[in-house]
């Protein structure tokens, strides 16, 4: 699985959220991906899924480009978003089953199976989505995101409101799907558990990244208590510490 992105930029108005973004991902990397509110996180994750289109520059995956071959594109995304595509109506195996066909999946029991199992939800898979706590409809979702078992998997503040069973459980599932060669990109603001779930880390500030860099190549104690003035203080690159 390789992401390549070049010189992406995105403007709303009169502000430019993305300037001339350039990414490669590969397979088995998990990026932490942080900023302040307003850096354009959230912004470039959309236009990673292909959910928004960027004013300039090009996106593929695994060589497919997100607007020549889009169908091809997304059938290799993961996305677990605030929008969690889930249906309150529906019970937790319906959602999975309902999901399952709209990726065309065939026979997909075995595979709702194993996901209910690795996301503690089999005990939960006849209760209606909508009565769910909010930790339980954040493993649903990491179900759904992975049933069709994506090369790429997009996660935008997936630690938000969980308690520490739940917050556990997804760093497990982040960890395994990175092992098994699968690439993640995650937006957080929980520095620390962002670093616990990936090994590699970038910064984006005003559109473009300040700091791109392996987790080994950084202070991490540092970085976690302030990363927008580690990165904004190119001193970890001059030192011989990147």
């Amino acid at each position: 699985m390789t992401l390549c992105v070049r010189s992406v930029s995105k403007r709303f108005a009169a502000r430019r959220v993305l300037n001339n973004i350039d990414l490669d991902l590969d397979g088995g990397q998990a990026l932490c991906l942080c900023g302040a509110n307003g850096a354009g996180k959230s912004t470039l994750l959309r236009v990673i899924a292909g959910l928004l289109r960027p004013d300039n520059g090009s996106l593929a995956l695994d060589g497919y480009d997100v607007r020549k071959d889009c169908e091809r594109y997304k059938r290799r995304l993961g996305v677990i978003s605030h929008a969690s595509m889930i249906y309150a109506e529906l019970t937790v195996r319906e959602n999975l089953a309902f999901a399952a066909a709209l990726h065309g999946m065939r026979k997909p029991a075995a595979r709702v199976e194993e996901l209910l199992n690795d996301t503690a939800l089999a005990a939960f898979r006849h209760d209606r989505a909508g009565i769910l706590s909010r930790g339980l409809l954040q493993r649903l979702a990491i179900a759904r995101a992975l049933l069709h078992r994506p090369g790429l998997l997009l996660a935008d503040e997936p630690f938000t409101g969980l308690d520490n069973e739940a917050t556990a459980l997804l760093v497990s599932l982040f960890r395994r799907f990175a092992d098994d060669g699968g690439a993640i990109v995650i937006v957080t603001h929980d520095v620390r558990l962002g670093l616990e779930c990936c090994q590699r880390v970038a910064v984006l500030d005003a559109g473009r990244f300040r700091l791109d860099a392996m987790k080994t190549d950084i202070d991490c104690d540092r970085f976690a208590q302030d990363y927008l003035s580690y990165a904004r203080n190119d001193s970890w690159n001059r030192s011989g510490s990147h």
